[in-house]
């Protein structure tokens, strides 16, 4: 395969020599300059002056003399022209959306030399266009008489009457832009295109180059056209098309869109020798994933290795081509490491740095926050996103670590500016600013402040790796600095009001349009491109992502605000211009190749349908290629899960040793009923100590509801510990509203907020405190019928020993919620802030793995009893629940029940049953103490519903 830059090249120099020099080569991109270098370079074999080479973007700047506009300002400048011309009191915010929409107009109306003036206009009467449109061709006209005539007669809709309003505004909106562009010498795309092309029509170009050769164009606009034109009329340009491949030139496929025109007005002065070319072996793929299409790269590259010698001239022969550029990070990860060069083309988006993800935190960060007590206030969402943020995470990670428990420890929902203030770094970032110009310089001194914590880094790495990273972040930061700089100054200039909002949106469009490029040898190595780069590049071995119909060749359109027959009727790109286009550039670059291989993705996501490119349909059924085609699949089928089984090791027996007598630990009530629940869960939470990450919690989760209720019942309680209670005395507190919220407020600070400060609660939390409220309320109206009754004390340690067959003396431990005497017997109360069941059938039905809804709350208030009563056995004890979901229900009853029958018996005396329960506690004990039995996982699925290991044992 002879690419076709290299046939370019020998054509000229053979023609030229050394003299080529003498002459400028005008390409569709820089690259492709670069590989007609290196061509030129092999052909002569020995030391030339090189020839000059432009893109055709290059050389009408140069020919212009105008500057390139910064879009940025030219968006400010159109708004300003739009409220002196339109008296409008429409925000820029308002604006922006269709500011962009017109310059993206403006540009392609001079790039097609459209009569603005004429485009812009409101045709009233439909005749006009026979004679004001006559230097249009027919279906131009038709295409033009097609939309007007929705507006014609005068009687308009409120959306016709809007549009005509605006429309007759734009042509000068656009004159107006021109104006002030040129007077400051400075120009868009489009207009310095245009100014060039009437330039030459005018013959008032000073052309500084004897003979210009234009090589690999396709789709000229109108401009350049006619400025090409003017050149071949003057003798001095050439033109080389890459129209070899016969499916370009198929008059049936789109691609062949420009082919007839270009060679008919622009033929070329030497003809290049014929291709000899087989048909590309091409395999189409399917994947249902977009990181699956990245790590099949490598397995393409590997089989690459293995087969043949894959160094740096084969691998430059090779191409990997993105459609989709957010794969570009994953591909280059899944490269082989034994391919040592690599050449990225495409850039990397200053969008997608990691400094571009913490400005946008940050951006919430100030969004969100809230000052009280004058105090600026952050919400801990955002402040854990930026202390999480790797730049900030890194730079002091002890500092950062200690903030974020603190954080989650306290449970603050909110957090104090000063509380953040730990270095200077933070102080910057924890900053309250309100206005765009604070915000830009506040973005600014974080951007500074970043850079110095990277290279004060930088001085202690050794170089390597490290340092090379740390080259890139901060060649990151610069180029993001750079950006905010340019919008600060531009807004100065323009004296445009605008939100932060607004601002953080018109930094986030420039990010977006900004690509850091890759520092390697773009002319050897693996080359790694999007589509557009590939113009006029030639390679045996091409790989494409993304092959899928909407991405290649994309669905999306530009916005305009043009409709569509006026564009069509003027001659402006359409939606079908870009469909030859994309078509173009997929047959030209298959051409020459000898392996090519399609990716892409068979999932169904949104409006991405799965769905193969057209490009593989024409290939397989107009064009009869043999094509493999196969399907890459992830083995999803589903298997039953192993049941996972701890064994009783000696480490594990080393654990359960320190729950026996003389150890540091107790098991508690809440343990054994956990190892009912699921041994697996006991061993997990237990022994080995595992819990769910600790959260803030912005909301009152049950546990904690809970909390809360038993704290302000032990603090209304706690004046009459070893008193009598009587029913006044009750009365007296529910009818203490301060005492009540001062009670409740005080219980949030300390188990919620975790704080000392004691604040009236708000929000969320004030509709907490009154549920609270209306619970404390009704358990005093339910004690008060109970009354006189002695109150002993609330929260209880409680620890007992308990001696199992084998001798061994296990320690138990508990936290009685509340001791009373009532009628001469002391009851052991157990708070349950949900509801549930206070029956239960036998004892052992307590101790019973199998049962699906045993009874836990019975269980535990009758351990509870039983350590108690140790104290004093002959005490007459009765355990009793609280169910806070009940106490509203006239039926509620605190009393333990037994019903081993057809009728429930009240537990009023726990020594009934003190033998039994003991000996079944003292067989779940010698289980769990058995180290021949192992922990397993439950067999009932009750107890898995709310588990947080349900993703380790797969239950």
């Amino acid at each position: 395969m002879t690419p076709f830059l290299y046939k370019v090249a020998s054509c000229f120099y053979d023609t030229y020599g050394t003299e080529i020099n003498e002459l400028a080569f005008v390409f569709p991109n820089r690259r492709a300059g670069l590989f007609f270098q290196k061509y030129l370079s092999e052909i002569a074999q020995k030391p030339i002056f090189s020839p000059l080479t432009l893109t055709i973007s290059d050389l009408f700047t140069q020919l212009s003399g105008k500057q390139s506009a910064d879009r940025i300002s030219m968006l400010f400048s159109l708004y300003t022209i739009y409220i002196e011309k339109s008296g409008s009191q429409e925000s820029f915010d308002e604006f922006l959306y269709w500011g962009e929409m017109l310059l993206n107009d403006f540009d392609d109306i001079d790039k097609y030399m459209v009569n603005a003036a004429k485009l812009f206009s409101n045709v009233t009467d439909l005749r006009e266009i026979e004679s004001d449109f006559s230097f249009l061709d027919a279906e131009q006209i038709a295409a033009i008489r097609s939309f007007w005539s929705s507006f014609y007669p005068v009687n308009d809709s409120p959306n016709q009457k809007e549009f005509l309003h605006v429309w007759q505004l734009l042509f000068s909106l656009y004159e107006s832009l021109r104006e002030k562009l040129a007077h400051e010498g400075k120009g868009y795309e489009g207009m310095i295109f245009r100014d060039v092309a009437e330039s030459a029509a005018e013959d008032s170009l000073n052309l500084p180059y004897k003979k210009i050769v234009f090589v690999g164009l396709n789709a000229l606009t109108k401009a350049e056209e006619s400025f090409l034109g003017y050149l071949r009329d003057k003798g001095v340009a050439d033109f080389y098309w890459d129209y070899a491949s016969p499916m370009v030139m198929d008059a049936d496929n789109k691609a062949s869109f420009f082919v007839r025109r270009n060679q008919q007005l622009f033929p070329s002065q030497y003809v290049l020798p014929l291709d000899e070319i087989d048909q590309p072996r091409i395999e189409v793929i399917g994947i249902p994933s977009g990181i699956g299409q990245a790590k099949h790269v490598h397995t393409i590259l590997s089989e690459l290795c293995e087969s043949e010698d894959f160094g740096a001239p084969e691998a430059f022969k090779t191409a990997v081509i993105l459609p989709d550029e957010t794969l570009l990070i994953p591909v280059l990860n899944a490269i082989p490491q034994n391919i040592k060069k690599i050449n990225v083309t495409m850039g990397y988006p200053l969008a997608g740095t990691p400094v571009a993800s913490l400005m946008d935190y940050i951006l919430a960060l100030q969004k969100n926050i809230r000052f009280q007590d004058g105090k600026a206030l952050f919400y801990f969402r955002d402040v854990l996103s930026i202390l999480n943020h790797r730049y900030i995470n890194t730079s002091s990670p002890d500092i950062v670590s200690e903030l974020i428990r603190t954080i989650t420890g306290n449970n603050k929902v909110y957090i104090e500016s000063a509380e953040l203030s730990r270095n200077s770094l933070l102080s910057i970032l924890f900053y309250p600013v309100t206005g765009t110009d604070a915000f830009s310089e506040y973005i600014i001194h974080i951007l500074e402040e970043l850079n110095k914590v990277l290279s004060s880094d930088n001085d202690d790495e050794n170089e390597g790796e490290f340092q090379r990273t740390h080259d890139l972040e901060q060649e990151f930061i610069f180029h993001y600095f750079a950006t905010v700089n340019r919008m600060q100054e531009v807004m100065k200039d323009a004296g445009i009001e605008m939100t932060v909002n607004t601002f953080y949106r018109l930094l986030r469009r420039l990010t977006d349009t900004i690509t850091i490029p890759f520092h390697g040898e773009p002319l050897s190595g693996l080359q790694i491109m999007g589509v557009l780069e590939t113009r006029a590049l030639d390679f045996d071995r091409i790989i494409i992502l993304s092959v899928n119909e909407g991405i290649y060749p994309t669905r999306k359109g530009a916005n305009s605000f043009i409709p569509y027959n006026l564009r069509k009727g003027f001659g402006l790109p359409t939606y079908e211009h870009q469909d030859s286009v994309w078509a173009y550039h997929f047959y030209r670059l298959i051409y020459r190749s000898k392996q090519v291989s399609l990716l892409y993705d068979t999932r169904s996501n949104g409006l991405q349908t799965g769905e193969v490119s057209r490009f593989v349909y024409q290939l397989r059924y107009h064009y009869e290629m043999d094509i493999k085609q196969s399907l890459l699949v992830y083995n999803v089928s589903s298997s039953k899960t192993p049941a996972i089984c701890v064994p009783k090791t000696p480490k594990v027996a080393e654990l359960l040793a320190q729950y026996k007598k003389g150890g540091r630990k107790a098991i508690s009530a809440s343990a054994v009923n956990t190892y009912l629940d699921c041994p697996l869960k006991f061993y997990f939470t237990v022994l080995e100590g595992l819990e769910e990450e600790e959260e803030v919690s912005e909301t009152i989760e049950s546990n904690v509801f809970g909390s809360l209720l038993h704290k302000v019942m032990e603090v209304l309680y706690e004046p009459f510990r070893g008193k009598m209670v009587t029913a006044d005395l009750l009365d007296k507190i529910v009818k203490d509203k301060e005492l009540l919220t001062q009670t409740i407020a005080k219980a949030f600070a300390e188990i919620f907020f975790k704080s000392a400060t004691v604040r009236p609660l708000s929000g969320q939390n004030f509709l907490i405190g009154e549920m609270i409220r209306k619970y404390v309320i009704k358990v005093l109206e339910r004690d008060s019928k109970l009354t006189p009754f002695i109150y002993i004390e609330s929260e209880k340690k409680v620890y007992a020993e308990f001696i199992l067959n084998s001798d061994e003396t296990i320690q138990l431990k508990g936290f009685i919620d509340r001791i009373d005497e009532v009628k001469g017997s002391l009851r052991i109360i157990d708070y349950k802030s949900g509801s549930g069941t206070s029956v239960f059938t036998t004892v052992d039905s307590l101790f019973d793995k199998s049962l699906k809804d045993r009874p836990k709350a019975v269980m535990q208030v009758c351990l509870y009893s039983w350590m108690y009563g140790l104290t004093d056995p002959n005490k007459s004890i009765q355990p009793g629940i609280y169910y806070m979901r009940n106490l509203f229900s006239d039926a509620f009853d605190s009393a333990v029940y037994q019903k081993p029958a057809k009728e429930k018996i009240p537990l009023s005396e726990f020594a009934s049953i003190r033998d039994n329960f003991a000996e079944e506690l003292g067989k779940c004990l010698c289980e769990i103490f058995d180290y021949t039995i192992p922990f397993r996982q439950t067999e009932t699925e009750n107890a898995c519903m709310y588990c947080a290991f349900t993703g380790i044992c797969g239950k």
